[in-house]
């Protein structure tokens, strides 16, 4: 079986685009598949070979639980934070949803339909729920749990220290930048995260996105994608230079993603509104913005 990176029991394989991610599979004395959403042939050649003994996600999206189901007998561990969105759609849909994308209603039909059509979600209780700094043992690998809120509440990125290899999940690393745009999500959580990642001494880091998602353990590559957070500030910060502006218009102008339109029933001009409200929010907390009569203004410095 080929894969795109192995070191030691730790093989990874690139998932591509939407609604997949790429997987981290531990091939040890305990079988472990890290977001099972890669090419869904591997992973039941992988489940073929040995059957799979844990399936953990590194949060409760669905292009990271897309093929849970290949592995019914795996004991399924998930981040603390997390475990109500296993055992209930409905407590996914009150985690996604955002009053800017809509009707309630409408919203939790749509996210219903699409996660049981396509994702063939299964509702399950969740058998470990894994928090910050846990230590897990497979035999010959170990792995430390990071909680890295920001992306999403419960949102982990695992070290394996014998390795010296850090899976980022989806602090992706992409040249896209962070996605924080979930009605949890927080800018500030994020860089947070994205400091603590800096800190950490490895050879490899491997995400849950991009192509190949391999990249060398230089905290450069972090500090290049947290800097597209203080990029799109500094941006958003010249337009409100130019004058008062709604969030619509402010969305509108498509800093983040360029006006583009749904791609795979992902709507980009939703999620431009809601990361843009949440800069605004945060700017605001910093006493650099206030809104008036629905208008974000920009504040003079004396």
């Amino acid at each position: 079986m080929e894969f795109d990176f192995k070191k030691g029991p730790v093989r990874f394989i690139n998932g591509g685009k939407y609604p997949h991610c790429n997987t981290v599979f531990i091939d040890d004395e305990i079988r472990c598949i890290i977001d099972p959403a890669c090419d869904e042939s591997i992973l039941k050649e992988i489940q073929h070979t040995r059957p799979v003994d844990v399936i953990i996600n590194s949060h409760g999206h669905e292009d990271h639980f897309l093929y849970n189901r290949l592995f019914p007998d795996a004991a399924l561990w998930v981040p603390e934070h997390d475990a109500p969105l296993y055992r209930s759609i409905d407590h996914i849909i009150d985690e996604w949803f955002d009053p800017d994308k809509g009707n309630k209603d409408k919203f939790a039909e749509k996210t219903r339909k699409y996660l049981v059509e396509t994702f063939g979600f299964i509702e399950r209780e969740p058998d470990r729920l894994l928090r910050d700094n846990d230590v897990v043992n497979f035999g010959n690998t170990r792995i430390r749990v990071l909680h890295t809120p920001g992306h999403s509440r419960g949102h982990l990125c695992f070290h394996f220290p014998d390795q010296q290899i850090l899976f980022t999940a989806d602090l992706d690393l992409v040249k896209a930048g962070p996605y924080y745009g979930d009605a949890h999500s927080d800018i500030d959580d994020m860089i947070h995260s994205l400091k603590r990642l800096m800190d950490m001494d490895v050879e490899i880091y491997l995400s849950a996105h991009g192509n190949p998602g391999i990249f060398d353990g230089d905290p450069i590559h972090i500090q290049n994608y947290l800097n597209i957070i203080y990029q799109r500030e500094e941006k958003l910060l010249d337009l409100l230079k130019k004058g008062p502006k709604t969030l619509k218009e402010i969305a509108d102008h498509g800093i983040i993603y360029k006006n583009k339109g749904p791609i795979k029933g992902w709507n980009l001009s939703v999620s431009e509104k809601i990361m843009m409200k949440k800069h605004l929010q945060r700017l605001e907390r910093q006493k650099m913005v206030y809104l008036k009569k629905d208008h974000y203004t920009l504040i003079e410095k004396s």
